[in-house]
């Protein structure tokens, strides 16, 4: 097999440069329009046939046959999925929890404070919400942390239902290791839809999803519309995506941990935004290196190509 060249990897700019030379652009009001229609028609439809819209768009995005019964996942697949993950992926995900809680437990005690001021006291009370909606990009590819950075929260601050949306595979099963994380952290739902109509099903309900009171988490530009659309009825947390990353790096910065970083992003797909800002015209070589040999051993070879083609850049 061809390697591919390093240099044709990712622009590289030695020059002060705006946006554009990047190859880097806003999206237009006319696309913007587009896309938003295209998001409302299929909210729309979904309000309108539940079960039966999330069937249809499941079969024409993901390219999966799902039934009414095999949109919520069962125990028995979760317990299956256990058997198809490692003892060392599960300890990664355990481990991966145990910190995020850390992490959240203590802010939710900076949170939970309480001042005195001329005499009269006031405390602030943290109260969870009724219901979390964890939306979790997938099919193709997996992000088991994705559900473990969302979930974990959620239940740590006793939201009684969390519940988890994520697209299927194309033999209509979700990735073992996104399951196994759900379990790991409590998931309440699993449910086997994405994209739009996955956030439309959790804003608005249909026969098998209960709606939920807030939802949380990334997806693709399409994802994002239709947060934005939905915020005006469902709390959400942002219309986070496309992926977007900029490295800052001197010559004293591990070339590998940066082309790790540049690919982990690029292959969430084709519209991520990645880049390296350096002096040193020597890291930039042994990013390059780096980055050459690593797209070589990743399932996503392609989509992190084309990314950094397109949106990848290095500043010098």
């Amino acid at each position: 097999m061809k390697r591919v060249k390093c240099r044709s990897l990712i622009k590289i700019i030695d020059k002060t440069v705006v946006p554009a030379e990047l190859g880097i652009r806003e999206i237009s009001s006319a696309e913007r329009a587009k896309l938003d229609e295209d998001v409302k028609k299929i909210v729309e439809e979904v309000k309108k046939l539940g079960d039966a819209a999330l069937i249809k768009f499941t079969r024409k995005f993901d390219n999966a046959s799902l039934r009414q019964k095999d949109l919520k996942v069962k125990q028995s697949e979760i317990e299956d999925a256990y058997r198809n993950v490692s003892e060392k992926e599960v300890s990664a995900i355990k481990a991966m929890k145990e910190r995020i809680e850390s992490l959240e437990s203590r802010i939710l005690e900076k949170m939970a404070t309480e001042v005195q001021i001329n005499g009269i006291k006031v405390k602030f009370r943290i109260d969870p919400i009724e219901s979390v909606g964890c939306y979790v990009p997938g099919g193709i590819a997996a992000y088991p942390s994705t559900l473990v950075m969302t979930a974990t929260p959620a239940k740590l601050a006793g939201v009684p239902r969390v519940v988890v949306c994520s697209p299927p595979r194309n033999n209509g099963s979700v990735n073992p290791l996104t399951l196994v994380a759900a379990d790991v952290c409590g998931v309440d739902e699993f449910y086997k839809i994405g994209g739009v109509q996955a956030i439309a099903a959790m804003a608005y309900g249909t026969e098998t999803i209960k709606s939920v009171l807030k939802i949380v988490g990334p997806g693709n530009r399409y994802v994002a519309a239709v947060k934005r659309l939905i915020s005006k009825d469902v709390a959400i947390d942002m219309p986070a995506g496309p992926s977007e990353l900029l490295i800052l790096a001197d010559d004293s910065a591990d070339p590998r941990l940066i082309a790790l970083d540049l690919c982990s992003q690029a292959e969430h797909g084709p519209d991520s935004i990645v880049g390296l800002v350096t002096t040193s015209k020597g890291l930039v070589q042994r990013v390059l290196k780096e980055l050459s040999e690593i797209v070589e051993e990743i399932p996503r070879k392609e989509i992190v190509i084309k990314a950094l083609r397109d949106k990848g850049f290095i500043l010098l």
